[in-house]
């Protein structure tokens, strides 16, 4: 089973506890009403193709139909949502799942209509109920990004990075709607009121953030000694605003982050890999600007990197209903500290999959055979810790045990592993001690079904765990 499918699994399972609605067929009116009303209370998932008991074949034209109810949203609902669609493979069934983001600039409208949540059920808002989404859109998110920066003007802002932003979302087909002056544009995204320069807009655009708002700051700090270290081998000052800051963390990463080589155990081919997986740094520091809390003056983002593992840290504590104890990732529907730095982000094409970065991050560590990276919050501040070592496999005395008898290129099945213990095991332990062997890379797997065999590779014979 796939990561994806685990996921659309859980969140069946958990419905209880989450927001979610299941919409049998393809109907683009009814799923984007859905989509409305989520936007206009908590935010959640949308999953089309289940009608609850059971699957509905909508593959027919799917991609189509995604690229329909892209554009539908983009242009059909106002203001402007953050709503990410995709499709995905559930059970040999194509479905679609919508994740929809707490809209920041509530109310929002489809075809000049509101929809709101009641209970489990959407409904056209009553007069009385949008008038309370009027007086308490801002409750549960940050309005930092919206206070003026005192003293700022659009001449402080870099005109190129506005301009970059306003036609990336055009060429991925997210601005169609948007407005194509940069006033426009920013007014349109509260970033600017009747010339008042907002505090978003500096640290999405200024030329010299730091001149506005002191906590403008990333820190990065190579510690060769760790913790405890004396000296520090380098320490780099970024203080320039949020796209040009990501482009210089990348370029930082890809010059000074060491690759590493490795020879598989089946063969002699030097493989080479980098020590952290790209993409996963990459979705570690967006979320650490998208999530950060700006508010806190003593606040920047440090990423400190030891000889074994990285952490970087960012102000603001992630919500306990995300992360049960250090990497255990619940099912969730995003809302975002800073929405429309996050929208900005969006635009640029920089955040694809809504709300799964915390599981990318987790997936391409395990892809990887990494240990699972952790997440800790204390005193207002959260820490993400990145491994650059194996996680580490318990192997017990009866996989040592059979691994002993075996000799390089010898093949067994699960029941040869079975017969070997006199049948003392079952079929589910020799399987789990078996998925070890593999994922320790000290057997290979040959063949599927019935056929399946296991390769004795040339790995050396591991320690025994306590």
């Amino acid at each position: 089973m796939s990561k994806e499918v685990s996921f659309i699994d859980e969140l069946i399972q958990h419905r209880e506890n989450i927001q979610i609605e299941f919409v049998g067929e393809y109907n683009l009116i009814q799923i984007l009403q859905e989509i409305c009303s989520f936007l206009n209370t908590e935010g959640g998932w949308v999953l089309v193709g289940y009608n609850g008991n059971e699957f509905n074949d909508i593959s027919e034209g799917i991609e189509f139909k995604v690229k329909e109810l892209k554009n539908s949203i983009i242009n059909q609902i106002f203001p402007q949502p953050l709503v990410d669609v995709r499709c995905e493979k559930y059970k040999n069934q194509q479905v679609l799942l919508i994740n929809v983001i707490k809209g920041s600039r509530q109310p929002y409208s489809y075809k000049k209509k509101y929809y709101v949540r009641t209970g489990t059920k959407t409904n056209e808002a009553t007069a009385d109920e949008i008038s309370l989404l009027m007086r308490t859109s801002n409750e549960n998110t940050s309005t930092w990004e919206k206070q003026t920066a005192i003293d700022a003007s659009l001449e402080d802002l870099e005109q190129k990075e506005i301009e970059i932003t306003i036609n990336e979302s055009i060429k991925i087909g997210r601005g169609k709607s948007l407005p194509k002056d940069i006033p426009g544009f920013l007014n349109y995204f509260q970033l600017l009121d009747m010339n008042l320069v907002k505090n978003g807009s500096i640290v999405l655009f200024a030329k010299d953030p730091l001149k506005f708002i002191s906590q403008c700051q990333i820190r990065i700090t190579v510690m060769p000694y760790g913790k405890t270290g004396s000296r520090f081998d380098d320490t780099v000052l970024i203080e320039d605003n949020l796209f040009v800051a990501f482009n210089r963390i990348q370029e930082y990463f890809k010059r000074n982050l060491p690759m590493i080589s490795e020879f598989k155990h089946d063969n002699w081919d030097r493989t080479n890999r980098e020590k952290y997986p790209m993409e996963a740094l990459d979705e570690a520091i967006l979320n650490a600007m998208v999530h950060r809390d700006y508010a806190d003056i003593a606040g920047d983002i440090s990423i400190n990197i030891y000889p074994d593992k990285m952490e970087i840290i960012n102000s603001g504590e992630i919500p306990p209903d995300i992360i049960s104890g250090k990497n255990i990732i619940k099912e969730h529907h995003s809302v975002f500290r800073n929405p429309t730095i996050a929208h900005m982000f969006y635009l640029r094409g920089k955040i694809e999959k809504l709300g799964r970065g915390l599981s990318l991050i987790k997936d391409r560590f395990a892809e990887n055979g990494l240990k699972t990276p952790e997440w800790t919050s204390q005193s207002g501040y959260t820490t993400l810790t990145l491994y650059g070592y194996s996680k580490p496999i318990d192997v017990n005395e009866r996989m040592l045990a059979y691994l002993k008898k075996l000799k390089v290129g010898e093949q067994f099945s699960r029941e040869d592993f079975e017969k070997f213990f006199e049948e003392n095991i079952s079929e589910k332990t020799a399987r789990n001690d078996i998925s070890k062997l593999l994922e320790g890379e000290w057997v290979n797997k040959k063949g599927e079904g019935p056929s399946t065999k296991y390769v004795r590779t040339n790995k050396e014979l591991p320690g025994i765990a306590d």
